[in-house]
């Protein structure tokens, strides 16, 4: 098949022990963690979930240098729990992430009643670890953190989710036809904050590959 241009790079992500999963989309899950809503100012909604998206080519992997993004002052961590659907939606594999968020756009976008993409989709703001094919059951109570150059700054449970994993599945899927290698950023405990140049990020999920970034 002939292309006016050279198709980008198909983005993967490593699974242990297996070849590399091929990202498809990447959905994201806004206020999933009680405490994060309220340290954000909102109410969470316990009638639905709601979602945001990102680029799967916005996805770079754990260990790598991630560039300070331009046009922005006031950019943020989230740590969350990624989990890697296979054919018919079904999880086949868990990871961390970071939801990099430029967090000045996004409140100038919440005041005008705009969408928050360009606050949240961007060149490597989604930054994930290998992921590793365990059973949903052994993450329940497991524990999700966050340093930044060795200092606490998130720490929660997966239990604390508002919406299970498989509700977030049950309810995406009502929306979506769910293909294989379709990714689910799970939401954020509170503790987010902003993050410098030269700073080193430590994301950690009890049972799960680490994750390291350093901001550039």
């Amino acid at each position: 098949m002939a292309y006016l241009f050279d198709p980008a790079p198909q983005p993967v992500i490593e699974v242990e022990g297996q070849v590399d999963l091929p990202i498809h989309r990447v959905f994201c899950v806004g206020r999933n963690y009680a405490a994060h809503a309220a340290e954000m100012g909102n109410e969470v909604d316990r009638a639905a979930p709601f979602y945001f998206t990102k680029s799967a080519h916005s996805v770079t992997c754990a260990g790598a240098e991630v560039a300070y993004p331009p046009r922005t002052a006031d950019l943020h961590h989230e740590v969350e729990l990624v989990v890697a659907l296979g054919a018919g939606g079904q999880v086949i594999a868990h990871g961390v992430g970071l939801d990099m968020t430029r967090r000045d756009l996004q409140a100038v976008a919440k005041d005008k009643r705009r969408p928050w993409d360009v606050a949240k989709d961007f060149e490597q703001s989604a930054v994930l670890a290998p992921m590793r094919a365990v059973s949903g059951d052994a993450l329940g109570n497991a524990k999700i953190a966050l340093d930044v150059n060795g200092v606490a700054r998130q720490r929660g449970r997966i239990a604390d989710m508002v919406w299970s994993v498989d509700e977030l599945v049950g309810d995406l899927s009502g929306l979506y036809q769910l293909r294989a290698g379709d990714l689910i950023m799970t939401g954020t405990p509170s503790g987010v904050g902003p993050v410098s140049r030269g700073d080193r990020i430590v994301a950690r999920i009890d049972g799960l590959p680490e994750l390291t970034a350093r901001i550039v």
